[in-house]
């Protein structure tokens, strides 16, 4: 009798384990590896999706001409109404494929790199600030270097909350386009 409830329980345990923040990493990286945007955008805080479309808050709203281009070459489409029409996941991963086709040397080293999760930081109770080592074999050489991927809770699982790296963009697109 003491089986069959082990057997009965076994999988709802399992299920009930949450994935730690060195785990939603390692799905991270293999998203982004793959070039998988729509798994990437799966593994992304909401709040960060949100955040991402706050930033490219021009590109929602500019009506010059250039800002048809931008449009088209960041998010897919030309026109403010079909802009604004795109739900914040949709945003993320057509911007994401963006820049993958904009960056082919970055890609291409990405594709080829390993990354090892080292541990993790906490930073209250719903931050997590993931250590991870990456590798990338480049030209006949190896580059090592330690990175940080931040994550905030959701439920019982992390997602990736975006890097500083994004407001950079967003300056440049603000002066380009204004807003």
């Amino acid at each position: 009798m003491s089986l069959v409830v082990i057997a009965l329980t076994w999988p709802a345990s399992l299920a009930a384990q949450a994935e730690t923040p060195e785990d939603v990493a390692r799905q991270y990286f293999v998203a982004m590896r793959s070039e998988d945007a729509a798994a990437l955008a799966r593994v992304t805080h909401p709040a960060a999706l949100a955040e991402l479309r706050d930033l490219l808050a021009p590109l929602f709203a500019s009506t010059l001409p250039e800002a048809d281009e931008f449009r088209q070459r960041l998010l897919g489409v030309r026109t403010v109404p079909e802009a604004r029409a795109l739900s914040d996941t949709t945003v993320f991963a057509n911007f994401i494929r963006a820049l993958g086709g904009q960056l082919p040397i970055f890609t291409e080293a990405l594709r080829s790199s390993s990354m090892e999760p080292v541990g993790h930081v906490m930073e209250g109770s719903d931050t997590a600030h993931v250590v991870y080592r990456v590798t990338i074999p480049l030209e006949g050489i190896t580059l090592e270097r330690l990175a940080v991927l931040s994550l905030g809770r959701q439920g019982e699982t992390w997602r990736a909350l975006l890097s500083g790296d994004y407001s950079e963009l967003a300056r440049v697109l603000r002066e380009t386009l204004g807003g």
